[in-house]
Protein backbone atom coordinates (compact mmCIF):
# COMPACT_ATOMS: atom_id res chain seq x y z
CA UNK A 1 0.00 0.00 0.00
CA UNK A 2 1.23 3.69 -0.66
CA UNK A 3 2.39 6.00 1.74
CA UNK A 4 0.28 8.90 2.86
CA UNK A 5 3.38 11.01 1.24
CA UNK A 6 3.54 9.24 -1.97
CA UNK A 7 -0.04 9.67 -2.63
CA UNK A 8 0.00 13.40 -1.74
CA UNK A 9 2.47 13.54 -3.93
CA UNK A 10 0.48 12.25 -6.76
CA UNK A 11 -2.01 14.04 -5.86
CA UNK A 12 -0.25 17.17 -6.33
CA UNK A 13 1.08 15.28 -9.56
CA UNK A 14 -2.36 14.96 -11.10
CA UNK A 15 -3.65 18.43 -9.74
CA UNK A 16 -1.07 20.02 -11.31
CA UNK A 17 -1.46 18.09 -14.65
CA UNK A 18 -5.16 18.56 -14.83
CA UNK A 19 -4.56 22.22 -14.29
CA UNK A 20 -2.05 22.59 -17.65
CA UNK A 21 -4.19 20.25 -19.64
CA UNK A 22 -6.95 21.54 -22.11
CA UNK A 23 -10.51 21.00 -21.72
CA UNK A 24 -10.66 19.40 -24.83
CA UNK A 25 -7.72 16.49 -24.32
CA UNK A 26 -9.44 13.25 -24.29
CA UNK A 27 -7.22 12.39 -21.48
CA UNK A 28 -8.65 14.95 -19.06
CA UNK A 29 -11.66 12.40 -18.05
CA UNK A 30 -8.94 9.80 -17.18
CA UNK A 31 -6.96 12.01 -15.30
CA UNK A 32 -10.41 13.24 -13.74
CA UNK A 33 -11.31 9.58 -12.40
CA UNK A 34 -7.60 8.43 -11.51
CA UNK A 35 -7.52 11.71 -8.80
CA UNK A 36 -11.06 10.60 -7.93
CA UNK A 37 -9.14 7.17 -7.28
CA UNK A 38 -6.52 8.73 -5.22
CA UNK A 39 -8.72 11.08 -3.24
CA UNK A 40 -10.27 7.57 -2.26
CA UNK A 41 -7.81 5.57 -0.93
CA UNK A 42 -6.11 8.94 0.59
CA UNK A 43 -9.16 9.15 3.00
CA UNK A 44 -9.19 5.90 3.38
CA UNK A 45 -5.25 5.76 4.55
CA UNK A 46 -6.11 8.74 6.65
CA UNK A 47 -9.24 7.28 8.50
CA UNK A 48 -7.08 3.58 9.07
CA UNK A 49 -3.68 6.15 10.12
CA UNK A 50 -5.53 7.90 12.89
CA UNK A 51 -8.21 5.82 13.73
CA UNK A 52 -6.72 6.02 17.06
CA UNK A 53 -5.11 9.04 16.86
CA UNK A 54 -3.68 10.76 20.16
CA UNK A 55 -2.81 14.08 21.17
CA UNK A 56 0.63 13.36 19.92
CA UNK A 57 -0.63 12.81 16.40
CA UNK A 58 -1.79 16.21 16.29
CA UNK A 59 1.10 17.75 14.26
CA UNK A 60 0.47 15.02 11.75
CA UNK A 61 -2.99 15.54 11.91
CA UNK A 62 -2.94 19.49 11.44
CA UNK A 63 -0.26 18.70 8.43
CA UNK A 64 -2.44 16.94 6.70
CA UNK A 65 -5.68 19.24 7.20
CA UNK A 66 -3.49 21.64 5.57
CA UNK A 67 -2.29 19.97 2.93
CA UNK A 68 -5.91 18.59 2.24
CA UNK A 69 -7.07 22.25 2.20
CA UNK A 70 -4.44 22.97 -0.38
CA UNK A 71 -5.89 19.89 -2.73
CA UNK A 72 -9.38 21.14 -2.28
CA UNK A 73 -8.52 24.93 -3.27
CA UNK A 74 -6.66 23.86 -6.41
CA UNK A 75 -9.09 21.41 -7.19
CA UNK A 76 -11.69 24.43 -7.02
CA UNK A 77 -9.18 26.64 -9.21
CA UNK A 78 -9.83 23.56 -11.80
CA UNK A 79 -13.56 22.99 -11.62
CA UNK A 80 -14.41 26.91 -11.83
CA UNK A 81 -12.38 27.14 -14.81
CA UNK A 82 -13.82 24.38 -16.51
CA UNK A 83 -17.35 25.54 -15.48
CA UNK A 84 -16.53 28.54 -16.91
CA UNK A 85 -15.22 26.99 -20.37
CA UNK A 86 -18.32 25.28 -20.77
CA UNK A 87 -20.40 28.38 -19.86
CA UNK A 88 -18.63 30.23 -23.32
CA UNK A 89 -19.09 26.79 -25.20
CA UNK A 90 -22.88 26.91 -24.27
CA UNK A 91 -22.86 30.67 -24.94
CA UNK A 92 -21.19 30.53 -28.09
CA UNK A 93 -23.33 27.82 -29.29
CA UNK A 94 -26.35 30.21 -28.90
CA UNK A 95 -25.03 32.55 -29.83
CA UNK A 96 -24.39 30.51 -33.23
CA UNK A 97 -27.61 29.27 -33.12
CA UNK A 98 -29.40 32.44 -33.16
CA UNK A 99 -27.10 33.65 -36.52
CA UNK A 100 -28.04 30.62 -37.84
CA UNK A 101 -31.79 30.74 -36.90
CA UNK A 102 -31.42 34.07 -38.63
CA UNK A 103 -29.72 33.03 -42.14
CA UNK A 104 -32.63 30.39 -42.13
CA UNK A 105 -35.04 33.33 -42.26
CA UNK A 106 -33.49 35.30 -45.23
Amino acid sequence: MQSLSELNQELEKVLATLNQVVAEDESTDELVSYLQELVGKRQLLLASTFANATDADAAQLKEQLLITQSFEAKAKVIKDHRQSLLHAGRKSKRQLNVYKAIDANR
